[in-house]
């Protein structure tokens, strides 16, 4: 699929923007639903993430009348393995993202969805030919600074915040190379994982060790909402995603480490240096510099069009 050119439609444009909000929102307010699963180790919601992630597809698809688009994920060979390598790369950043929220690493995932940005600009420039302007050059090296400075003030990036980064960078530019609507594309990613995690959750109930029906109605019906959870606001970011060129959708991505990072400080209390305060300010600087050369841009085109 082709990058959106300057000349796409407004309105397209705009179902964008309105698709990567409403994803980047959801997924800062992420560890208030997953704090509330207790007991649970993470393997095991990541399975039940998975598994009922299916049924929410299916029903989008049935409801919609949509069912028959699941036969463009057939259509070549290249296409399933596309899908393949983003399910592969989704797994690894979900079951990731549970262990750093569950295990109190919060800060952890947040730097990881900071750096992420940095990699979708970096995957738009080698991938798809994106080229951006100065502002944009200066708006990148204040984010990439903020990055750089919290990496100093540690004296590490995590693993965790790495395997957060590149995953999930790397899913967003896989689901960009293929021509698979939203919706399909995370049923076909869900099918391909859904032998592995059934297989699991069955296992599990036999074994006696499941926390599904064994640890009362609260964790069950959280279990359950999980699926709801991961496939809505996946299906907006992809959805945003093939509207809008990968630098944009980099910078606005810093509103879900932005959240991560105030729900990690205010309500968990996790320890924040002056360091991190520092980095903080650098990348929402760079983000503040982005946003004003995207509207210059969009207020040049209008005019542009007026004539």
């Amino acid at each position: 699929m082709s990058d959106p050119s300057p000349a796409a439609p407004e309105r397209d444009r705009a179902a964008g923007y309105a698709f990567a909000l409403a994803a980047f929102g959801t997924w800062a307010l992420f560890p208030l639903f997953w704090n509330q699963i207790d007991g649970v180790p993470a393997i095991e919601m990541l399975a039940h993430r998975v598994l009922w992630t299916l049924p929410v597809c299916a029903a989008a698809l049935v409801l919609s009348g949509r069912m028959t688009e699941i036969r463009r994920a057939f259509d070549s060979l290249r296409t399933i393995a596309f899908l393949a390598l983003s399910t592969t790369l989704i797994s690894i950043n979900w079951g990731t993202y549970i262990y750093a929220v569950t295990e109190g690493h919060v800060l952890d995932a947040s730097m990881g969805y900071f750096l992420n940005p940095l990699v979708n600009v970096l995957a738009g420039l080698l991938l798809f030919g994106e080229r951006l302007r100065p502002l944009q050059w200066t708006a990148i090296a204040l984010a990439a600074a903020g990055v750089a400075g919290a990496a100093i003030a540690a004296g590490q990036i995590s693993w965790i915040g790495l395997t957060v980064a590149f995953s999930f960078g790397g899913y967003g530019a896989v689901r960009k190379l293929i021509d698979v609507p939203a919706i399909p594309g995370l049923l076909v990613e869900t099918l391909l994982l859904a032998p592995l995690t059934a297989g699991y959750v069955i296992w599990l109930t036999i074994e006696g060790t499941g926390a599904f029906l064994t640890s009362g109605l609260k964790i069950d019906l959280l279990l359950l909402a999980s699926g709801a959870v991961t496939a809505l606001p996946l299906m907006w970011y992809v959805g945003g995603a093939r509207r809008l060129p990968m630098s944009t959708m980099g910078m606005m991505f810093y509103l879900t480490p932005t959240g991560l990072f105030l729900l990690a400080t205010l309500l968990y209390g996790e320890p924040v240096t002056l360091g991190d305060v520092i980095s903080f300010g650098f990348i929402w600087a760079g983000l503040a510099v982005f946003t004003v050369d995207i509207r210059r841009n969009a207020r040049r085109k209008n005019r542009a069009t007026a004539i």
